[in-house]
C-alpha cells in the first residue's frame, strides 16, 4: 500500500457562505479512507476552494488520480456545495516521515 496525497481546488458558481470553510473541513475529517493534510482554503470573493488530503492506495497513481477526483467531489458534495467544479488537481506520492 502506497499514500498518495491529493491536492485540489474548485470553483464554486454561486457564491460562498461565511460556513462553507467549515462545512468543507468537517466534510474532508468525515469522509472515510481519507486524511486531511494542511488547511481548508476559501477564497469567498473568488469562489474558489482548496484542499488537500492523503489516501492509500494498493496500485498506482492512477488509480490515487481517479480516486483522489471521486474523493475531492464527494467532500465537495459532503459540504452541500453540489454546483462546485474540480479545476485543478494534482497527485503525488506521499512520504511518511514529512511533516506536511
Amino acid at each position: 500500500m502506497s499514500e498518495y496525497v491529493i491536492r485540489f481546488t474548485a470553483e464554486n458558481p454561486g457564491d460562498l457562505d461565511a460556513a462553507a470553510t467549515e462545512r468543507l473541513a468537517t466534510a474532508a475529517r468525515a469522509i472515510p479512507g481519507t486524511r486531511p493534510l494542511g488547511r481548508v482554503m476559501v477564497d469567498r470573493d473568488r469562489r474558489r476552494i482548496e484542499a488537500e488530503f492523503a489516501i492509500d492506495v494498493e496500485q498506482a497513481m492512477a488509480e490515487a488520480a481517479r480516486d483522489g477526483g471521486r474523493l475531492a467531489k464527494e467532500m465537495l458534495l459532503a459540504a452541500r456545495m453540489p454546483e462546485a467544479r474540480l479545476v485543478e488537481m494534482s497527485v503525488r506520492m506521499g512520504d511518511i516521515n514529512s511533516t506536511d
